[in-house]
């Protein structure tokens, strides 16, 4: 009877044991970036040896990165394979931006054009300089947010891009004709908003929403029935805010928002790459031209590359300016050197002189101090700095704007700017927020 007893007694304690452990593997869930439901994950890769903290995105959002996630240099081990590569980003494409939709919209928005369905546009416009369009980053966070809306309320999304300078010398139409020319819908009613910066003249008041009540708007933009809400035949949006992540709370979005990808759990940047990637491809001579600037820079196919984007803000061009993004440049240099020693602890064959630092930003200062103090570890290119959200940009300064922000995209690890322009190139080629970081908050601190 006794021994019956124990044996009863141990069974208790294996079974209280299991329990325990089924609610310590639930909970350990919570710190699984997930982004899909049937639990595929994006692949998270972070060295060992870092102390991280959550990850800050801006905008009140933050990730926090596994506890136990495998090494930097599982992944590290895949440079120099480009089908390794090329089959991880087919996979985070398709986990991040949903399927099925893109075929759908392309046909919905063919036959609008076409008139084989009642007219419903939805037009991207910026009206040209000071209009409230933002720098490059913004306008692309922008046509990427609006784009998403256009697909959720079943318009076909234009982008009326006002500029000196076409965008159309560099990117070009890919699955949509997005570049249809709103004059031939002059005969059709029209609404214009205004959702950002500015304050325009003759302008209803109740169509423009303050560059200062962002919280306010995102609240607005994600209680609003937008298909209601928009009413008129062509509707015509100016905006510098990236809103796109919101639709993951858009509760008129429906099954929808799960087509979309927009529930999976990348990060809020993640779908200006879809975007983009659904809505452009570059023109054979912008390509001409990038092919040059990489072959410039001399990068070695094999070695992972390190892109810095320092934005100092308008200050760096007008003296008169208030605007300064980056305080202390040169931390983010020291984030870059951090990052550089655990990329090398985790795979042993890369060797210290071999790894680049490709260096984007809009101070001449800053890109001189750069090239003095790290001579054989900065790359940069000599292109001529310009901020289009001040003044018309000439074509030296708006190409270089577009190679700085390709070739930022293009690089493996990341060190970056509060700005958009740095944002955006972390949502580009459906880049992991484990190999980005924001410099003056370095989490990349050896132990």
């Amino acid at each position: 009877m006794k021994r019956l007893l124990r044996h009863a007694q141990r069974l208790r304690v294996l079974l209280l044991l299991v329990a325990v452990c089924s609610l310590f593997l639930v909970a350990s869930q919570k710190d699984v970036v997930w982004v899909a439901k049937q639990g595929t994950r994006l692949p998270t890769y972070i060295p060992p040896d870092i102390a991280a903290n959550s990850i800050d995105l801006g905008g009140g959002e933050s990730v926090r990165p596994q506890k136990k996630a495998p090494k930097l240099g599982r992944e590290l081990s895949s440079f120099g394979s480009d089908k390794d590569l090329s089959e991880l980003q087919k996979k985070q494409k398709a986990l991040l931006c949903g399927s099925e939709w893109q075929e759908e919209y392309t046909q919905l928005h063919d036959d609008i054009l076409n008139n084989r369905k009642p007219p419903k546009y939805l037009v991207y416009s910026c009206g040209g300089n000071k209009y409230g369009c933002g720098g490059y980053g913004n306008r692309l966070g922008a046509i990427t947010s609006l784009f998403y809306v256009a697909v959720i309320t079943g318009r076909a999304f234009l982008i009326d891009w006002n500029s000196t300078v076409p965008i159309t010398d560099y990117l070009q139409p890919k699955n949509i004709q997005w570049n249809y020319p709103t004059s031939k819908l002059k005969h059709l009613k029209r609404s214009y908003h205004y959702w950002g910066k500015g304050e325009h003249e003759k302008v209803i008041k109740e169509s423009q929403r303050s560059a200062e009540t962002y919280d306010v708007f995102r609240e607005w933009i994600e209680g609003t029935n937008l298909n209601k809400y928009f009413d008129s035949p062509v509707e015509v949006v100016t905006s510098l805010w990236y809103f796109a992540s919101s639709f993951r709370e858009y509760k008129f979005a429906g099954r929808m928002a799960d087509k979309l990808g927009v529930n999976a759990r990348g990060h809020r940047f993640s779908l200006v790459g879809c975007a983009f990637d659904f809505l452009f491809e570059r023109t054979p001579n912008f390509e001409k031209t990038l092919s040059a600037a990489r072959e410039s820079l001399h990068f070695k196919a094999d070695v992972p590359r390190i892109g810095i984007h320092i934005r100092m803000g308008d200050s760096s061009l007008l003296s008169k300016s208030w605007d300064q993004r980056t305080t202390n440049s040169e931390s983010l240099f020291m984030c870059a050197k951090m990052l550089e020693s655990e990329i090398i602890k985790s795979n042993k064959k890369i060797h210290r002189e071999d790894i680049k630092w490709f260096l984007a930003t809009d101070s001449t200062e800053v890109k001189k101090y750069a090239l003095r103090t790290y001579p054989n570890k900065v790359v940069s290119l000599a292109v001529k700095v310009e901020h289009i959200n001040t003044r018309n940009p000439s074509t030296e300064g708006m190409t270089g704007v577009l190679l700085d922000h390709t070739l930022l995209s293009e690089s493996d690890f990341l060190v970056l700017s509060d700005s958009s322009f740095s944002k955006t190139a972390l949502g580009m080629n459906f880049h992991s927020l484990v190999h980005s970081t924001f410099g003056e908050k370095c989490r990349y601190k050896t132990r």
